[in-house]
C-alpha cells in the first residue's frame, strides 16, 4: 500500500508545433496551437512499459478547426485500438491511451 500526503505531479509537455514525436518519458501532452493541425507520433509500443499511459489534450480548444491526429509508431505492426491512428476533433477534447509494452495502444 502506498499513501500520499500531498499532490502528485506528472510530466507535462506543451506542443506548439505541427508535428511532435512523443517521448517515452511524456505523460501529459498538451496541444496549444490554433493555426494548424497537429500530428503526434507515438513511440514503438515495445519501447514502453506494460501499462504506460499518455494523456493528450487540446488545451487551446481548436481541434474542431485543426484536428489533432495521433499516429502509431512509423513502421512495425503497432495499433491504437486496432487502427493506425485516432483523431481528436472536439474543442478541448482529450484522449487517454495505455500500452501493453509489446505492440498495442488502447483508448480508455
Amino acid at each position: 500500500t502506498t499513501y500520499l500526503s500531498g499532490g502528485l505531479a506528472h510530466k507535462r509537455q506543451v506542443i506548439t508545433t505541427a508535428k511532435y514525436t512523443a517521448s517515452i518519458d511524456d505523460y501529459f501532452i498538451g496541444i496549444s496551437t490554433q493555426n494548424n493541425a497537429v500530428e503526434i507520433s507515438l513511440p514503438a509500443a515495445s519501447s514502453l512499459t506494460n501499462g504506460q499511459v499518455y494523456v493528450i489534450k487540446d488545451e487551446y480548444g481548436n481541434a474542431n478547426n485543426n484536428n489533432i491526429i495521433i499516429y502509431k509508431a512509423h513502421g512495425g505492426s503497432d495499433t491504437i485500438d486496432g487502427q493506425n491512428s485516432v483523431t481528436l476533433q472536439s474543442p478541448y477534447g482529450s484522449i487517454s491511451l495505455y500500452c501493453n509494452g509489446t505492440n498495442k495502444y488502447f483508448v480508455y
